[in-house]
């Protein structure tokens, strides 16, 4: 009975409360995991690391959503911004514009201004 419950507690230990981005221009960008237990994890990516943000759209025979990411330089694997949780894309493509203005150094872009226009029609 003990240790089904060490592990009961343990698993709880790692549930997920929240996640957040903290994008600081010509620095970097900040992720958090805030978790049940009250840990928070941090991972601090320097702008210069940072090769593009990237919306994809993960699809499984069950479930569909989007997912953003970051290419960086010298890693053979996706980062992604919100490792447990899979906000909407609303709240997504801001974001993703945010990140994609601190790379470049650009506020405006056609690019942005494309993504945008198909988040509108896909929500309209």
């Amino acid at each position: 009975f003990l240790e089904l419950y060490i592990l009961f507690a343990s698993g709880l230990h790692w549930l997920t409360l929240a996640e957040s981005v903290v994008i600081l221009p010509r620095f970097g960008v900040q992720l958090e995991t805030h978790y049940r237990s009250g840990r928070v994890l941090r991972h601090f990516v320097p702008v210069s690391k940072i090769v593009k943000p990237v919306l994809l759209e993960h699809v499984s025979p069950v479930t569909c959503y989007w997912l953003l990411s970051m290419i960086l330089q010298k890693e053979e694997e996706l980062t992604p911004v919100f490792k447990e949780l899979h906000p909407p894309l609303k709240m997504l493509v801001p974001i993703w514009k945010a990140l994609c203005g601190a790379v470049s150094g650009d506020k405006d872009s056609s690019l942005h201004s494309s993504v945008e226009d198909y988040g509108q029609s896909v929500f309209s």
